[in-house]
């Protein structure tokens, strides 16, 4: 696997973001911190930027997987339809980094994103006026570190289905995600031996991504403990590392014509 072609395929897979104007979504994300704000200001300062911080921190998780979904979900499969990835594989460009090289592209432009929506996040906040916390700059960490399993995910999926399900997959992988805890205790409750080892099952086989959900505790002023933001880095990594190994061997599989 070499260096060079994956920074290649990556810087080219976040040019193609750019000329796709998914950075107008930043103006979306802007819009809806400014008609917040407006909304806000009949309101006591205190009680103004509790809810912009979650407003704001709700808003960058919602743009950042509509990029997952819509953009990440159909990046492989539209260049296979185009028949453009022939001429790339020809090169001496291996499937694996092929793939590495579009998940990379994707994930720079997500950091770029949520880069330029922590800023007028903080300028929102400014104006609200509220007050900014280190706090806050953790619940962005970890939300880049949500979107980025998501953005594995889409790849994993885009190599073995359509753009559509590609995407309608990717969804529910966010949404059990987080409803993955609730839908272990579930079936327990259920009582029957088959409805715990499906619930048992989905819980383990999909990654729960409450672990990255500290954005109701930032919003209460609550302290998020190092050991907690190591162990949800270990967790997001391993759970990024394990998809892309997965996309990697269906898509050495699959016959490209």
């Amino acid at each position: 696997m070499s260096a060079s072609h994956v920074q290649a395929l990556a810087m080219n897979t976040f040019r193609e973001t750019v000329r796709d104007r998914v950075f107008y979504l930043v103006g979306v994300f802007g819009f809806v911190l400014l008609s917040a704000t407006a909304v806000l200001s009949p309101l006591t300062v205190g009680a103004q930027g509790k809810i912009m911080t979650d407003v704001g921190l709700a808003a960058m998780v919602g743009i950042g997987l509509l990029v997952v979904v819509f953009v990440g979900s159909g990046m492989v499969r539209k260049e296979m339809d185009k028949g453009t990835i022939i001429t790339i594989l020809a090169k001496p460009v291996g499937r694996r980094t092929y793939l590495l090289g579009k998940f990379l592209g994707l994930n720079l432009t997500l950091t770029t994103m949520l880069g330029i929506m922590a800023l007028l996040f903080g300028l929102a906040l400014y104006v609200a006026p509220g007050t900014f916390s280190p706090r806050f700059l953790v619940a962005v960490y970890l939300t880049f570190l949500e979107l980025t399993v998501i953005n594995a995910a889409a790849v994993f999926f885009s190599t073995c289905v359509s753009s559509v399900l590609a995407a309608v997959f990717t969804l529910g992988v966010f949404v059990v995600g987080h409803l993955s805890d609730s839908i272990r205790d579930f079936g327990r409750l259920q009582g029957g031996p088959l409805q715990e080892k499906i619930s048992t099952a989905v819980y383990y086989l999909t990654p729960n991504l409450e672990a990255f959900n500290v954005r109701g505790a930032v919003v209460h002023g609550d302290v998020i403990a190092a050991d907690q933001v190591f162990m949800a880095t270990i967790y997001g990594l391993g759970w990024t590392a394990i998809l892309l190994l997965l996309a990697g061997g269906v898509f050495s599989r699959r016959e490209l014509r």
